[in-house]
């Protein structure tokens, strides 16, 4: 945004503010500095600033992480995942749970997600990153997370069979890569 500064720039900074606007700010604080979007906000302004900073957060974009609260590299004690199954049936949940315990003396605000590593037809791997939790973990907390991740036929995404992978993203940074195999459709599991 360009800041008018003279007769009527106060107007326009009212008008930016306004309702009627809403729709379009949710895409803009990433390419107009929601650094300065935080340091005056009204009522909506974290959420909007949330919302437009998503993809760079999944994406573990330390600017982002940094401006809304995150901490590179907190001292946690970080255990799994841990898959239930090695082997998936197509269309079948893959299961799996992991253990993140604070081990500072301080409590630690943390973006936890968890990242699959997709097998793509041309052999090569894809990642695709989904929300687990967001939360201030205490001294000595442990959270222990427990999640399915389905595989069953959608339109969006081709599954082939094969070896993919799951691993946790925690305030940007990947841990615990582990692999599993993704069997071929009308293929039996043991």
């Amino acid at each position: 945004m360009i800041r008018r500064t003279g007769p009527g720039g106060e107007a326009l900074e009212n008008q930016w503010n306004s309702a009627a606007v809403r729709h379009y700010r949710a895409a803009e604080p990433s390419r107009l500095g929601a650094g300065a979007w935080l340091a005056a906000p009204d009522e909506n302004t974290p959420r909007l600033v949330r919302h437009a900073l998503r993809s760079l957060i999944k994406q573990g974009n330390p600017g982002a992480l940094a401006l809304m609260g995150f901490v590179a590299d907190p001292a946690l004690d970080i255990g799994g995942p841990v898959l239930a199954e090695g082997v998936v049936p197509y269309g079948g949940t893959l299961h799996f749970t992991a253990s993140v315990t604070n081990t500072a003396a301080q409590p630690v605000r943390l973006a936890i997600d968890y990242v699959v590593h997709h097998l793509r037809a041309n052999g090569q791997q894809s990642t695709k990153t989904f929300k687990l939790v967001t939360k201030v973990l205490g001294a000595d907390e442990t959270l222990d997370i427990s999640r399915e991740h389905s595989f069953r036929e959608i339109t969006t995404r081709r599954y082939y069979p094969g070896e993919h992978a799951v691993e946790l993203q925690i305030n940007g940074t990947r841990h615990g890569h582990v692999t599993f195999d993704l069997q071929p459709p009308g293929a039996m599991t043991a």
